[in-house]
């Protein structure tokens, strides 16, 4: 983990072998919760599931991953919500399914809440994304109050991660898609424009609606995607640090750092410059290495396409990919 990421953030337990940890800035929106649901408690308690939603959604992600051939080392709750460092097997079932299990789950928690609330003829108030109804936790009111705010946090932790825009997980269900379907650079291009574009329309769409929320996220959405952009065009793979201190492209599709047992060597108290350089050159050797991991999946969806079916199945851009891939490993050999 970055050593800035851990300075900010709260080791919250190992569960099944998996580290989490909770960004302190996190912390900042139970009392815009208790502001905004009009009550203590009822933000409180949201803020409870919420975070154990987005708990339960990360480590859906890790185990899909491990289900599918791939692996996961630790999940991260960030003020921008949760990261999974998740590695899928370079399979195009583990690619899909590694992001899927993160909204599937709250889907299927969505479905447990949504039984009372139907029998209640509450639920159409819970479905709306833009209104949160109001809700009494006292008395007679208790259960169904848990069950309106479980359906709630998990409904938009759904909505908003199908969104197919970096770094949520219907952006990374879209990378995929395009990966397989023409050259990286191109994919990824396309991926970060596509972004952009549609967090520029959720701030439009949040001004006519007047609806703070919805201007919030599409800010994100499109700051993320337009740093994200910018970092892939830069000539040495993004000289700049990650937004705010995260890597959000290090889910999913990045191993952490330091694995291989080789500590970065770094002076004691290095100085600004000295700090940059650093994170430039950390940030170029992951982007190489993400490369290098898509580039072989790649290679391996191909080879095994040509194995079972023969040179006759593959199209004329597959054809071409093959070769260029080939050529480069033989490059990278020769060096």
């Amino acid at each position: 983990m970055n050593d800035r990421n851990a300075a900010w953030s709260i080791p919250f337990g190992t569960w099944s072998g998996i580290p989490v940890r909770v960004s302190l800035v996190f912390l900042l929106i139970v009392p815009a919760f208790c502001l905004h649901l009009g009550g203590v408690r009822t933000g409180l308690t949201f803020s409870l599931i919420l975070f154990l939603s987005v708990v339960l959604h990360e480590f859906m992600h890790i185990i899909a991953a491990r289900m599918t051939g791939g692996d996961g080392f630790e999940v991260q709750i960030t003020p921008f919500g949760g990261l999974a460092m998740c590695h899928p097997a370079p399979t195009l079932s583990s690619q899909l399914w590694t992001p899927a299990g993160g909204p599937l789950s709250n889907l299927a928690v969505c479905l447990v809440a949504a039984v009372p609330l139907y029998q209640m003829g509450s639920l159409s108030a819970g479905l709306n994304p833009f209104a949160f109804p109001d809700v009494t936790l006292a008395g007679a009111t208790l259960l169904p109050g848990l069950a309106m705010l479980v359906f709630k946090a998990n409904w938009l932790l759904v909505i908003i991660n199908l969104i197919p825009v970096h770094p949520l997980d219907g952006g990374r269900l879209l990378l995929t898609f395009l990966s397989h379907r023409m050259e990286l650079v191109r994919g990824r291009d396309i991926y970060t424009k596509t972004g952009s574009i549609v967090g520029a329309l959720i701030i439009l769409g949040g001004l006519l609606l007047k609806n703070h929320f919805t201007m919030l996220i599409g800010t994100m959405v499109l700051v993320l995607n337009v740093h994200e952009m910018f970092q892939m065009r830069s000539p040495d793979g993004g000289g700049e640090e990650s937004f705010m201190g995260y890597d959000f492209s290090q889910g999913y599709t990045s191993l952490e750092r330091g694995y291989d047992g080789e500590p970065i060597e770094e002076e004691p108290d290095p100085g600004l410059i000295d700090r940059w350089k650093i994170q430039r050159e950390e940030k170029r050797r992951q982007r190489e290495e993400m490369e290098e991991r898509e580039m072989v999946a790649e290679l391996d969806r191909l080879l095994e396409k040509l194995h079972q079916h023969g040179e006759a199945a593959l199209t004329a851009h597959e054809k071409r990919q093959l070769k260029e891939i080939s050529e480069k490993m033989r490059r990278d050999r020769d060096v």
